[in-house]
């Protein structure tokens, strides 16, 4: 399958995209508005509350915009490279539910949407939410590290 039939299979099979799919794809948080599906060898997610996809979609691009200082960026319209995608939405995510529970550590968040939901409840909206303090996950967070096959 050419990258042009999958975009195409892709967008007939998931009609409403999930936002964070990156973060869902590299394990990093689950969702309880969501629902995963595989394409050839690929997956992806999709959401299925058109409410909880604007929500996260609106917050998304608020951490897009705050990470233009991060990534010593002048504009940013729409999704980022790759890399620093995963970095955003990850350490977003992360951020966000710090601002929560400042207890919380970096494993995976078990539902997405609630923590989107509890944090625009919490500060009043998506415009309120103290940015500043969740860029310090995104710049701290770390992808992967790269699996290297064979002997050195």
């Amino acid at each position: 399958m050419d990258e042009d039939e999958y975009r195409s299979a892709y967008n007939s099979i998931n009609g409403l995209r999930c936002v964070f799919e990156k973060a869902m794809c590299s394990l990093h948080g689950r969702c309880s508005q969501g629902h995963m599906f595989q394409l050839a060898d690929r997956h992806g997610y999709g959401c299925d509350s058109p409410d909880a996809q604007q929500q996260c979609s609106h917050l998304l691009n608020h951490l897009r915009s705050q990470t233009r200082f991060v990534f010593k960026l002048p504009e940013i319209e729409g999704p980022l490279p790759h890399n620093k995608e995963i970095r955003v939405q990850n350490g977003g995510l992360v951020g966000l539910r710090k601002l929560l529970d400042e207890t919380a550590d970096a494993s995976p968040i078990a539902d997405v949407s609630q923590v989107v939901q509890q944090a625009i409840r919490q500060y009043g909206g998506v415009e309120n939410i103290p940015y500043a303090r969740v860029m310090q996950s995104v710049t701290a967070w770390q992808a992967r590290p790269k699996h290297r096959s064979g002997n050195r």
